[in-house]
């Protein structure tokens, strides 16, 4: 059912590229987009209600995340039916139809689920899956640091740059330079992600250190950030990618190992008959199970062997 959904929306969203590109006469209220997407939608619906209703809501968000983007699709849906069969103007209609299409198209991720079949792109996948949780901490304590010091340097900063200086009096190095600046809080984010990205932290240091008349604080300022930023919180994202990485490397490696050997058994099973497979499975499984009994009964004699003995004493005269 899931191939046939996938196959059925990819087919879908291509005719309607094709149709809207190779279409010489554009109309906006056609109906083709709109009434045909009806029945994928309510097919999608019906899945994703028995998902939900089927799924504890910690398994839907850890293991099922298609599908809770699949609800979030279908309440757009919704919006995009309201838009394109009430009476509106054009506009409207038209931003319904590309709502309805920009739909269709996130739910060609759904090639993601055939995709896992290829190993290469399951490890990456799970990766994706295991790591959203602690990636978003991550980004949490970013935020923090970024916030505490982009208040610090509006209070010690802002006022400062205000605009280019062509003959570089103040010591701009750049005209663009002054667009690093500390006049607000949306500036301040900004002028801090080049200082954690670009690295162009020796000249901007300098340019506040100028323009502060040669106060030496902006320069530890600047380098306590990049220290805890560059230096210890990315590297704490990348060796938690990389752990991530390795846990789920491993996990898949015994995962496709233990699928290979099924395919084995089924080549078999397929080659020497059924009844005849049935039979041999029944042999190793008994000797599996005489195996297992003996290996029991010898650790509980190894275990009785290892019991110490009461050592009895003679009663005291």
């Amino acid at each position: 059912m899931q191939v046939v959904l996938i196959v059925l929306n990819v087919f879908l969203t291509s005719v309607f590229i094709l149709r809207d590109v190779f279409n010489d006469t554009k109309k906006v209220r056609s109906g083709f987009w709109r009434d045909v997407t009806i029945p994928f939608t309510a097919v999608y619906l019906a899945e994703a209600v028995m998902v939900v209703l089927s799924t504890s809501g910690k398994t839907l968000m850890r293991d099922k995340k298609l599908h809770v983007l699949e609800i979030i699709l279908q309440l757009c849906s919704g919006l995009a039916y309201v838009k394109m069969f009430r009476p509106s103007s054009e506009q409207d209609y038209a931003m319904g139809s590309s709502l309805l299409s920009f739909v269709f198209l996130l739910r060609n991720l759904r090639l993601s689920i055939l995709l896992q079949e290829v190993r290469s792109f399951k490890v990456i996948v799970d990766m994706l899956m295991k790591m959203t949780s602690p990636f978003v901490t991550q980004l949490l304590n970013m935020y923090l640091i970024y916030y505490v010091f982009a208040q610090v340097g509006m209070y010690g900063l802002s006022g400062v740059i205000r605009e280019p200086n062509f003959h570089s009096e103040g010591s701009i190095p750049n005209n663009l330079f002054y667009l690093i600046n500390f006049n607000d809080l949306s500036s301040s984010l900004s002028a801090l992600y080049t200082y954690m990205i670009i690295s162009n932290s020796p000249p901007s240091t300098t340019m506040y250190v100028n323009a502060l008349g040669g106060e030496r604080w902006p320069r530890v300022y600047f380098w306590l950030f990049y220290i805890l930023m560059s230096w210890i919180v990315l590297n704490i994202i990348i060796a938690m990618i990389i752990d991530v990485y390795d846990n789920v490397e491993n996990e898949l490696g015994a995962t496709f190992g233990n699928l290979k050997k099924v395919k084995q058994l089924m080549a078999v099973e397929k080659r020497i008959g059924q009844a005849e497979f049935r039979a041999l499975c029944d042999q190793v499984n008994k000797k599996l199970l005489v195996e297992e009994v003996g290996r029991v009964e010898l650790e509980n004699k190894a275990v009785i062997f290892a019991k110490p003995k009461a050592v009895s004493h003679p009663p005291s005269q």
